[in-house]
C-alpha cells in the first residue's frame, strides 16, 4: 500500500515549541545547569549533531529511556516537574528535554 507523501513528525520541533513557553531566565538557568553536568563527550556529540543538522531525538544516546532519562533528571534537579508545569501550561520534562539539549548544542562554547 502506498502512503501519501508527508513530512515526518519532528519531535525536536515540538519539544522546542514547548520549551519556548518557559520564561527565558528559567530556560537559561536549566540549560546552564544541564550543560555543566553533561560529560564532555556528550556535549561534543550534541554539537556535532547540531552542526550536521541531525535531530537530537534521532540519536540513540538521547533515547527517552536511556540518556534522555539522565537529562530529564538533571533538569528536575534545577526545576521540578511542578515548577515547570506552572511556567508552561502543564508541560512536563518528557515533552521538552530534547529542546534543552538542542539549545545547549546551538550555543557557542
Amino acid at each position: 500500500m502506498d502512503l501519501p507523501d508527508k513530512q515526518p513528525f519532528d519531535s525536536d520541533l515540538v519539544s522546542i515549541r514547548h520549551w519556548e513557553q518557559v520564561p527565558e531566565p528559567i530556560r537559561n538557568s536549566v540549560e546552564q545547569y544541564v550543560a555543566t553536568h553533561l560529560p564532555d563527550d556528550i556535549l561534543a556529540k550534541l554539537r556535532d549533531l547540531h552542526a550536521r543538522g541531525i535531530p537530537i531525538s534521532s540519536d540513540p544516546a538521547f533515547f527517552h529511556f536511556g540518556g534522555g532519562l539522565a537529562v530529564r533528571n538533571l533538569c528536575r534537579e534545577r526545576l521540578s516537574d511542578a515548577e515547570l508545569a506552572e511556567h508552561s501550561f502543564g508541560i512536563d520534562w518528557d515533552s521538552c528535554y530534547i529542546a534543552v539539549l538542542a539549545s545547549i548544542s546551538a550555543k557557542r562554547h
